[in-house]
């Protein structure tokens, strides 16, 4: 059984909103377990005995949430761990989420994931396509770990 971590901020809802339907997409895959899990709430033994990685975030003027990128700044020196395996990113706001994306994938791309794409970047509450492109994001996150 391959792992995927889905780690998320959320605020209002939204995040949360996607994080759900990417596990729930990565769900779909047989031999696929998913553990969902808060930003602040990460350990290093989250990060290393998982097998793929999708990071999500609010956007807080036009940047990812403190939260998010506190855990990157704590995760770091775990980066090892990350290297090579599949991740994928996606975020919420309402403006600047493309921008907060980004810097999401600007900071991740130190940790040398596998890139799942295409990331996420929706502006305020996920409607129902959002949240079905959330879906189809976490089951190619689910696919690209168990084909690895």
């Amino acid at each position: 059984m391959v792992k995927v971590l889905v780690v998320y901020d959320s605020r209002t809802g939204n995040t949360e909103k996607l994080a759900q339907a990417v596990a729930n997409g990565a769900r779909r895959v047989s031999g696929v377990d998913v553990t969902l899990k808060k930003a602040r709430d990460i350990t290093p033994e989250d990060l290393t005995s998982a097998d793929a990685y999708a990071f999500g975030s609010p956007s807080h003027f036009s940047i990812m949430s403190g939260e998010i990128l506190t855990m990157f700044t704590n995760i770091y020196a775990h980066r090892h761990a990350l290297a090579g395996k599949p991740a994928c990113v996606f975020t919420t706001g309402s403006g600047g989420q493309v921008t907060a994306l980004e810097n999401i994938e600007r900071i991740l791309g130190a940790f040398n994931p596998k890139w799942i794409k295409p990331s996420i970047a929706v502006e305020g509450a996920p409607k129902q396509k959002d949240l079905e492109q959330a879906e189809k994001l976490g089951e190619k996150l689910a696919k690209a770990t168990i084909s690895k």
